[in-house]
């Protein structure tokens, strides 16, 4: 189990990385972000990841009556993995990447759930609206990119970026400081 600390580091880290991007080099960082969808070897990473997560989730969690189920995760997940990557080729990398926004929600939830401050529903809260972008991410992929174009449409819209940024940095300072 992770800490809250961690968590808010991790959070933070990535917004400050991808809100920065998105502010001081923004040409770079939309031609990564034009690409994605269909970057095949991203998909491929982030499905990987993702079926390793879930695998290791299922096989530890208490499972009950169905305990039966855990020597055949290990023959499952190769099956999965192969027939997602054949099955649901059309835009995959937004998808996985919305299951590893939703996987990665909840260690962060976990941790913020019995901390004492009540700064830590500032991390709460964003980890919500993650997980609302993540399940849109899953079912309709291409928002992505309609997210991207929304964002880059014009000078002033680059300012969606500076409030990633902005929060990246709140979430890296309530770590060092509250947390």
């Amino acid at each position: 189990m992770i800490s809250l600390q961690m968590a808010g580091l991790v959070a933070g880290t990535l917004l400050t990385a991808v809100g920065g991007g998105g502010v001081f080099r923004p040409a770079p960082v939309r031609r990564l972000l034009d690409t994605f969808p269909r970057h095949r070897p991203s998909a491929v990473v982030l499905l990987l990841v993702n079926v390793i997560w879930v695998t290791l989730m299922v096989y530890h969690a208490p499972l009950g009556r169905f305990e039966w189920v855990k020597p055949f995760l290990f023959i499952l997940a190769p099956v999965t993995f192969f027939a997602v990557l054949y099955y649901m080729e059309e835009l995959l990398a937004p998808r996985m990447l919305g299951g590893l926004l939703l996987l990665a929600a909840n260690p962060a939830l976990n941790a913020a759930r019995w901390h004492e401050s009540a700064w830590r529903l500032v991390l709460t809260t964003f980890v919500y609206f993650v997980i609302v972008w993540a399940m849109i991410l899953v079912l309709s992929p291409y928002r992505f990119r309609y997210t991207v174009e929304w964002c880059y449409r014009g000078a002033r819209r680059v300012v969606a970026f500076g409030s990633l940024l902005v929060l990246g940095v709140v979430l890296l300072a309530l770590s060092v400081a509250v947390y």
